[in-house]
């Protein structure tokens, strides 16, 4: 175990890292099979507890790189449609794509910032804005705000478990990982349940 440690604490302070960060992340921002948000907080994390990168330059390479697969998405949404490949059609995208479409329109910050925490209507919203007439000048501003807020949020529960888990950095890496994969769960229950209402009220 010691030794498997060692070698992970090892690779993360590689500067390396920074451009596996960004491959994930540009790749996550199109393709939502891509643990990105998982490379951060893992970074983040072991940062805080002293065996990684700093958090803060976690922060800003994690902020150019998302909005960097947020813009392709968008392009593809723009050039192709949001429907152009087959995953897309699946049951649990194509909703994330009917839900972008009904609403990009009139909320496209608020749908852009909720939609960063869940993976498959991140995707589909971004597309989905791609496609509509969104002018591509509002669109990067609010993929900025939408990107800062997804990231400062994950390095900030990072960092805190770092911190008090500093003597113990897979224990602090698993724990930061753990509340990510609740929360995201937890957002999309939500979004469930108020869609189902809605449902009910119509």
């Amino acid at each position: 175990m010691n030794a498997v440690t060692h070698l992970v604490l090892t690779l993360v302070q590689s500067p390396w890292v920074f451009v596996v960060l960004a491959a994930l992340l540009i790749v996550d921002g199109f393709f939502p099979l891509v643990p990105g948000e998982t490379t951060v907080v893992a970074l983040a994390t072991l940062g805080a507890s002293g065996h990684g990168p700093a958090p803060l330059a976690v922060l800003f390479v994690a902020i150019g790189a998302t909005m960097v697969g947020d813009g392709i998405a968008f392009w593809i949404g723009r050039k192709v449609g949001p429907s152009r490949w087959a995953w897309m059609r699946r049951p649990k995208p194509a909703r994330a794509l009917l839900w972008a479409a009904n609403h990009i329109e009139g909320r496209p910050g608020l749908i852009l910032v909720v939609a960063k925490f869940l993976p498959f209507a991140r995707v589909a919203v971004t597309m989905t804005a791609g496609a509509s007439a969104l002018p591509v000048r509002r669109y990067l501003l609010l993929s900025l705000v939408a990107a800062s807020l997804y990231t400062v949020y994950h390095v900030t529960v990072a960092t805190t478990a770092g911190t008090l888990l500093s003597a113990h950095p897979l224990i602090a890496l698993a724990s930061s990982v753990g509340f990510g994969l609740v929360s995201a769960a937890l957002i999309a229950g939500l979004r469930r349940v108020m869609r189902r209402r809605k449902a009910s009220s119509t």
